[in-house]
């Protein structure tokens, strides 16, 4: 899940559907067309593996301003055990490593486009106590709108629409909704930056796995997924997260609860995608 639930993306009048896009990682207009999961990403594994990522410790994202005694620090220990089982999952750990069903990776998108109509951005920015605050949240919600949007367009858009109306909404994911409609709803600012930041952070925390082990994904679907969540922009970005929940947050509010909870859901968030794929048997699945 990731912070650009805020954007709404008009697939009916953008849609491309591309029989090549795979291979190419290129869009050609076509018009719609069904799309076989096949397409999605081939099946030729990453260079090498990519190891696990540690067991979390205090001051991990120092580099970040999450050092030791800091809030965001002790939000971030205090979510460890589900955060680390989220960045070492099993569809993490497959997706790093190229082998990630295309039928998962499919499911897992369109359920990840549900979030993209949670208003939990255009919350955060309205409750800004700051104009530089509101400025540099609208940069980024112009970020998710050039590069992700792209993303969505080329690697699930380019799959058959009633494929996409076959994979239900998963019962992690309804919660995960849930959960962002209260916070947006009823929420303070500092809780809605947390929820931010918890999510943003740990997409930068299973993406740095495969920075860190030097391991470039050979899908383009893949790939393409990772560098939305790593580069110097996605690290400052958190960083910028990081430091305003180190300002506006307590270790003693209503905001706490915030990072672990969103470390169960993702987990259990990216769990469900292979329970809801696309197009396999439950033994294909199991396998």
């Amino acid at each position: 899940m990731t912070a650009s639930s805020s954007i709404q993306l008009n697939n009916a009048s953008e849609a491309a559907t591309v029989s090549t896009i795979a291979q190419t990682g290129k869009s050609a207009q076509t018009g719609k067309s069904s799309v076989s999961a096949q397409s999605v990403a081939s099946r030729e594994p990453a260079a090498k593996h990519v190891p696990l990522a540690p067991a979390s410790k205090s001051g991990d994202y120092a580099f970040l301003g999450a050092t030791p005694g800091s809030v965001a620090d002790a939000f971030y220990m205090a979510a460890a055990e589900d955060w680390q089982a989220a960045i070492n999952s099993r569809f993490v750990n497959e997706l790093l490593d190229d082998t990630l069903p295309d039928s998962v990776l499919i499911s897992y998108l369109v359920q990840d486009f549900t979030f993209f109509m949670q208003p939990t951005l255009e919350r955060l920015t309205a409750q800004a106590p700051t104009q530089e605050i509101r400025d540099m949240l609208n940069r980024q919600a112009e970020f998710f709108a050039d590069r992700e949007k792209p993303y969505f367009l080329r690697f699930l858009y380019g799959v058959d629409e009633r494929l996409q109306a076959s994979v239900p909404q998963t019962p992690a994911n309804r919660e995960y909704c849930a959960y962002l409609d209260q916070i947006a709803a009823t929420g303070s600012f500092a809780q809605l930056l947390c929820l931010m930041c918890a999510m943003e952070w740990l997409y930068l925390a299973w993406a740095k796995r495969t920075v860190d082990a030097g391991v470039v994904q050979q899908v383009p679907a893949h790939r393409g997924w990772v560098e939305l969540h790593e580069g110097d922009l996605f690290r400052r970005w958190v960083g910028n997260l990081i430091e305003l929940v180190n300002r506006y947050a307590s270790v003693d509010g209503p905001e706490a609860a915030v990072f672990p909870e969103v470390a169960r859901l993702e987990r259990a968030f990216f769990e469900d995608s292979y329970a809801y794929a696309v197009g396999e048997s439950e033994e294909e699945r199991e396998s």
